[in-house]
């Protein structure tokens, strides 16, 4: 226990005293900035103070850079140091937009920064607008764009170079290639970029690049070989974002070829170099990819925690609204503690404030989570009430259809009955003429045997009452009307359509028989339809059918 407390006791010691240079660096700064005599010389300090501030607030650096803006805009003719200081604030203004994948304002402060250095003539100058739009047009992936440039760039280098920005240059143009999937000409570009480099820490960059291509193409090994030498030079070199990218790449590979365990391992160390650092920017990257190795593992529970963490950093990180609120609290912070005191008294209302305003911040929570719960449930019964209503017109629309379709079967099937019923009448006035002209030659064929042409009349009369009744289908037809048919299937909605048009001829008083023709199907069918209209209708064995479809009318 006592030797846990000692290390927790250095440990803080060692960070306070740690930040002393550069606090004092700081505040040093921000000293010759008030006490400037001249714009001149307050802008040379403010943008040495922005890049000192940046790298650990950038919200601050941000700040500071629009003041330095604002100065130079107040003068009416700026000279060529007040332009060329200005083309580097708006490159800086692209790049801190960049971060906040506000790529359309950081294409305008770059172009801005493009037109004064060209007015300028500046040449050094120009390679590195031309460099930076390059960059700009590699985060949006438009590789082609980030190609020209770059290759623009160069070419203005070639006349003037600089080894140090001539190598990043041929570097981020092997990148383009790379994301292109031109593997040669982006091995070409990162040697190029190796051998400029003057130092051994430039040339991991270009390293860990070809890294990358060795793991795209399945050299896994060649790659972890290379990020692991990088590796201990950028620990020696304690650079700490260095240090988690490469260990984010050896955490993929290792996961990509199943080394799980090697993979939780980098990707644990990385975790903690981003969180001990602050290196926020870094967090949704890293839980997207805890998130992939334990999904590669076959651990889904653990998989979904980690990708909704990633989430979670994710929309933090590039909420806008956030970054300000975070910028605010920090500018506050570093306030208070320039302007604390040793007093008892001060520290209790120090205290009493921040108790307030945890309160504070705890209703406005709660009011929030309140009116966010209220519109939630309103919201749902909106839905559900909606819902509903689209349910019951599709019903509705659908009851429509089945009625409109039942009542076109009906018009359908009174058509043919129509078309029967005049086939008959022709053919009952042809057997009419016929009988007559029988009786006739009866009448005056004394050599005729009678008793044939009798037996014929006979047949023909009996026929001719048969069908003479069909006559009557063609008045009697319009009543197979709507309303009888719906009772029928509401009633008894076991029935079939066969079972409900025999009921409608039933209604109509034709007999059996009759029936038989206009369905044009045998006698057996007609009585085993009735029977099973009797069986589904309920009826007791003494009730007539007939008598029970003419009670529905």
């Amino acid at each position: 226990m006592r030797l846990f407390l000692l290390v927790v006791f250095y440990t803080v010691i060692g960070t306070v005293f740690g930040q002393v240079p550069q606090d004092s660096l700081v505040i040093e700064l921000r000293g010759k900035v008030e006490n400037a005599q001249n714009d001149s010389v307050k802008v040379h300090y403010l943008i040495k103070l922005t890049k000192k501030v940046e790298k650990s607030n950038i919200g601050q650096g941000r700040e500071l850079i629009m003041e330095t803006l604002g100065i130079i805009n107040d003068i009416e003719i700026p000279n060529d140091y007040f332009l060329k200081q200005k083309a580097s604030i708006l490159d800086a203004l692209g790049k801190y937009e960049s971060r906040q994948i506000n790529y359309q304002n950081s294409l305008n402060f770059r172009l801005q920064a493009l037109k004064i250095r060209e007015a300028l003539k500046d040449s050094i100058e120009i390679a590195k607008s031309y460099h930076s739009m390059g960059m700009l047009f590699r985060y949006q992936k438009e590789y082609d764009k980030s190609k020209f440039y770059f290759l623009k760039s160069l070419e203005i280098q070639k006349k003037n170079i600089d080894s140090a920005q001539f190598a990043r240059t041929y570097n981020m143009l092997g990148v383009s290639y790379y994301y292109n999937k031109q593997n040669d000409s982006a091995m070409y570009c990162y040697k190029l970029s190796r051998n400029y480099y003057p130092t051994a820490f430039g040339k991991t960059r270009p390293n860990e690049n070809i890294a990358a291509i060795y793991y795209t193409t399945g050299n896994y090994e060649r790659a972890i070989e290379i990020y692991k030498k990088n590796l201990a030079l950028y620990k020696s070199e304690e650079n700490n974002d260095f240090i988690i990218n490469v260990q984010m790449h050896l955490a993929k590979i290792h996961s990509d070829l199943g080394r799980h365990q090697q993979a939780i391992h980098y990707i644990d160390k990385t975790l903690f170099y981003a969180k001990k650092y602050g290196n926020t920017s870094k967090l949704p990257l890293i839980y997207q990819l805890r998130s992939h190795i334990f999904e590669k593992m076959g651990n889904y529970r653990y998989a979904l925690g980690y990708y909704k963490t990633h989430k979670y950093y994710y929309d933090s990180i590039f909420n806008v609204k956030n970054a300000k609120k975070i910028t605010e609290l920090e500018l506050n912070y570093k306030f208070q503690k320039e302007k604390q005191a040793d007093s008892l008294q001060f520290a209790n209302e120090k205290q009493a404030l921040e108790l307030m305003t945890e309160v504070k911040q705890a209703r406005n929570r709660l009011y929030i989570v309140v009116l966010l719960s209220i519109s939630i449930l309103g919201i749902t019964l909106l839905i559900i009430v909606n819902n509903r209503r689209r349910l019951n017109r599709e019903r509705f629309k659908k009851e429509q259809f089945a009625k409109e379709l039942l009542d076109e079967q009906l018009k359908h099937t009174t058509y043919q009955a129509k078309q029967l019923v005049a086939d008959n009448k022709m053919r009952l006035q042809f057997k009419q003429e016929f009988l007559t002209k029988l009786k006739k030659v009866k009448k005056h064929g004394d050599d005729v045997d009678a008793s044939g042409f009798q037996s014929l009349i006979v047949d023909l009369t009996s026929q001719i009452q048969t069908e003479s009744k069909f006559d009557s289908i063609g008045d009697n037809i319009e009543q197979l009307d709507k309303e009888f048919n719906e009772k029928l299937r509401i009633q008894y909605p076991d029935l079939t359509k066969s079972e409900r048009e025999i009921c409608a001829l039933m209604r109509m008083n034709l007999s059996i028989k009759e029936i038989m023709i206009i369905r044009n199907v045998s006698m057996g069918s007609v009585k085993a339809s009735r029977h099973r209209i009797r069986k589904k209708m309920g009826l007791e064995r003494g009730q007539e059918l007939e008598q029970a479809i003419m009670e529905l009318v």
